[in-house]
């Protein structure tokens, strides 16, 4: 019976062993150019099947979400291709050079997925993720498309992925403890959450410590804009003081990009202009936009015309700046960084426009200033991309990478010594737990 059975990795790989499904079956569903695979007929049918066996779990939040992990082996190479085929056919020169591929295409034993069933009224669906991206998911109504159902390309690996679900749920179900327990110890630390402290990390991986040129005036900086301690604000602003600090903040953007590498033309002032629009015509060879023609650049209300536009962003970092009305009747220049990635550029940016004298507003000064104080913590997650830093308490974030990318190698992203390092110092966010009824 299910209840004398250990669940380990063994277990795992024999039920799907037994239905046919490996890794790349996985992988093949979330080839179709839409996330969504739409199921009708007795696809869906299997579908309503699979939900109804979770009902004997309970739900783990609302529209009867319940979310669990599956760990799916990796194709065997006479699953993966015919060696012989291949080699006959002039891809491969030897058998010994197939092997290599496959490994390389399949470095783990095991991929793992996380399931997540919800069930809204008619609506059904059954997301499988790998914790960094959606790979597909199953549902009876789409929200990507109005086509119909179109699971005719994919009903042979459907029915292997149902069948697998089904044999695992009724493990769950028998033994949901001893199950809970072997995701928390097996599950990989890249398709976790935790967090580390910013002084050990930096100990650990010291290239990811944030310097900056002034960490004084940096720090002081920081300070002013969190205990709302500013220069004396701009009485009004416009388009030729905006384009001022726009040019600051920009020349420290480029400046910070060049020292790692991108490779940018330096600008020059054209010698045919006047001092005083230098900074204007520097805004319009940046910006793409006249605004000497569109706009009385000395004028408080062609400000407020020239600032309904997107006008202070810099690059597709999302790194802008902009000037704010304050409740005191004046303007200020505000600093505004949305990712993670760019907290040492953003605090470089803030920098300069402090020098500067600049009345400045800070968003996110307090975590910035823990960032460089090292009073802060790291947040591993799966996807860094695109993480925004209002997002969690944590200024930093970091994606772990898997550990058999690690190595001494002078290429490697990370030693198998840090990896280590940083997997055992941090605190890991306990995993959803399904459980009984």
């Amino acid at each position: 019976m299910n209840e004398r059975k250990i669940i380990d990795r063994k277990l795992l790989a024999d039920l799907a062993k037994d239905v046919g499904l490996n890794a790349s079956h996985s992988e093949a569903l979330g080839e179709s150019r839409q996330w969504e695979i739409v199921v009708g007929g007795d696809m869906l049918e299997r579908l309503v099947e699979i939900q109804h066996r979770l009902e004997r779990l309970a739900a783990m939040g609302d529209d009867e979400y319940r979310g669990f992990y599956i760990e799916v082996p990796r194709p065997a190479p006479e699953e993966w291709g015919d060696a012989e085929e291949l080699i006959a056919s002039g891809e491969y020169d030897s058998r010994e050079a197939f092997l290599a591929d496959w490994l390389a295409s399949n470095p783990m034993e095991t991929r793992w997925f996380h399931v997540a069933s919800s069930r809204y009224g008619d609506s059904r669906s059954i997301r499988v993720t790998d914790r960094k991206h959606t790979r597909f998911i199953i549902t009876n109504c789409p929200k990507c498309t109005d086509a119909g159902p179109n699971d005719t390309w994919c009903k042979e690996n459907l029915t292997r992925l149902f069948d697998y679900l089904e044999r695992i749920i009724d493990v769950i179900v028998a033994n949901p403890d001893r199950f809970n327990d072997y995701v928390a110890h097996n599950l990989p630390y890249q398709q976790r959450t935790g967090r580390i402290a910013q002084k050990d990390f930096n100990r650990i991986v010291p290239n990811f410590k944030i310097e900056v040129e002034d960490r004084e005036t940096a720090i002081k900086a920081l300070e002013d804009s969190v205990y709302g301690h500013s220069a004396p604000l701009f009485e009004t602003m416009t388009i030729r003081k905006y384009c001022t600090h726009y040019r600051i903040a920009n020349e420290v953007y480029e400046a910070y990009h060049r020292k790692r590498g991108f490779r940018e033309r330096i600008y020059t002032d054209p010698q045919d202009v006047p001092e005083e629009l230098r900074d204007v015509v520097y805004y319009k060879q940046k910006k793409f936009v006249d605004v000497m023609e569109m706009y009385d650049i000395d004028s408080p209300e062609d400000f407020m015309r020239f600032a309904t536009d997107h006008y202070g962003e810099l690059g597709l970092s999302r790194l802008n700046i902009f000037a704010s009305p304050d409740r005191q009747q004046g303007w200020k220049i505000v600093v505004s960084n949305s990712y993670s990635a760019n907290a040492g550029l953003a605090i470089e940016v803030a920098t300069a426009l402090y020098k500067a004298g600049a009345p400045l507003l800070i968003y996110d000064a307090e975590k910035f200033l823990r960032i460089l104080l090292e009073e802060d913590y790291v947040r591993l997650v799966p996807d860094s991309y695109h993480n925004y830093m209002g997002y969690q308490e944590e200024g930093s974030v970091y994606e772990l990478p898997w550990e058999y990318e690690c190595s001494d190698d002078a290429n490697s992203v990370l030693t198998k010594e840090q990896y280590q390092a940083i997997v055992s110092n941090a605190e890991w966010q306990p995993e959803e737990r399904m459980n009984l009824k």
